[in-house]
């Protein structure tokens, strides 16, 4: 190509989409400094009537600066700031895209799938992912290490009225999230796994985060198998956690996709609390959908038979709502709200 590019960068560019006469231009600035037209054919091999199309792209995408004057000079932008620029572009572009995807997709209708990494950086933009994409409630699993490096996205879940619910080993000094919220969490000491539900329809697991591999393997999944799998386990940490610190900051909703946490709530509330609850759930006989709305008058939360469900008093009488993959009960739900007054 007349230029010296090493073949990484030349690969690395044109796999970006950058083209041929972009990158001779690009790296021709970069090593020479401002150069006019003229002197970047002539040192890049370029043809001179192609030299100003290839500048004018390369200033639309804010990796070259053009100096007035007779002739007109052309200064390179550092890869630093030119690659802030472009990945500030992408950005926008990713967001622009996934505003459009939300509003036309019919995720009901979509097949389920697998997304597989070895790269802890992706593997946890696949958990922040997640998290944004809950309504209801995240149930996060994590080595305490490792929440510092997706707090933010916590906070940003929490401020949204979603439930987190959180097992960890240990609490982090200034915990920023404890305040914001409902807030959840259990102290749970043998985690070697990171794990992220959003509300019983996608998980991400990255194994054995907490050895430190290299490439610690992760997964993303909507399969109900895989979903089924990491639900069963998330419940016996849960047999095996305890509550070590809650925060309900908006008592009039608070939102569960797992029952198992529901019912425990209701545990521990029912005796000195009212407790309503707003259930959109699905008939075991019929599998329609229907609004459940009543009081709560109990619960079932039994590890040695797999059975956990709240009762709730309607006007037809009470039922038994379970959660995911609920078999004896009258419906089965992932999208559980309640509401906590004073005494009973």
């Amino acid at each position: 190509m007349g230029l010296d590019i090493p073949p990484k960068i030349l690969y690395a560019l044109s796999e970006m989409g950058f083209t041929k006469y972009e990158i001779l231009t690009y790296w021709t600035l970069l090593v020479n400094g401002p150069s006019t037209a003229k002197e970047i054919s002539t040192l890049s091999g370029i043809p001179y009537n192609r030299v100003y199309d290839t500048i004018s792209s390369l200033k639309l995408r804010g990796f070259v600066s053009e100096i007035d004057g007779n002739p007109k000079v052309y200064a390179a932008y550092s890869p630093r700031i030119a690659f802030f620029r472009f990945k500030k572009e992408l950005e926008k572009v990713m967001e622009e895209l996934e505003r459009a995807i939300k509003d036309i997709r019919r995720k009901e209708n979509q097949r389920p799938a697998i997304w597989r990494s070895k790269d802890l950086e992706e593997g946890l933009e696949m958990v922040r992912e997640t998290l944004k994409s809950a309504k209801n409630e995240v149930i996060i699993v994590t080595p305490s290490e490792f929440l510092k490096q997706i707090v933010d996205d916590v906070i940003e879940v929490l401020e949204r009225g979603t439930t987190v619910s959180l097992y960890i080993d240990k609490l982090p000094q200034n915990l920023k999230v404890k305040d914001v919220g409902n807030l959840f969490i259990r102290r749970f000491s043998k985690l070697n796994h990171l794990i992220g539900m959003a509300d019983g329809k996608e998980v991400v697991t990255i194994q054995n985060v907490s050895f430190r591999p290299k490439r610690p393997p992760s997964f993303k999944a909507t399969y109900p198998e895989i979903i089924f799998s990491q639900y069963s386990l998330i419940i016996e940490i849960f047999k095996e956690s305890e509550l070590i610190f809650e925060n309900i900051a908006n008592p009039h909703e608070i939102k569960f996709f797992a029952m198992f946490h529901a019912a425990d709530f209701v545990r521990r509330y029912l005796k000195t609390s009212d407790i309503f609850a707003r259930i959109i759930g699905k008939s075991i006989e019929t599998k329609e959908d229907r609004e459940i709305l009543g009081r709560v008058v109990g619960y079932t939360l039994s590890f040695d038979s797999a059975v956990n469900n709240i009762h709730v008093e309607t006007e037809e009488g009470v039922v038994k709502i379970g959660g995911m993959f609920a078999v004896i009960e009258d419906y089965e739900s992932t999208d559980i709200r309640l509401t906590l007054t004073e005494g009973a």
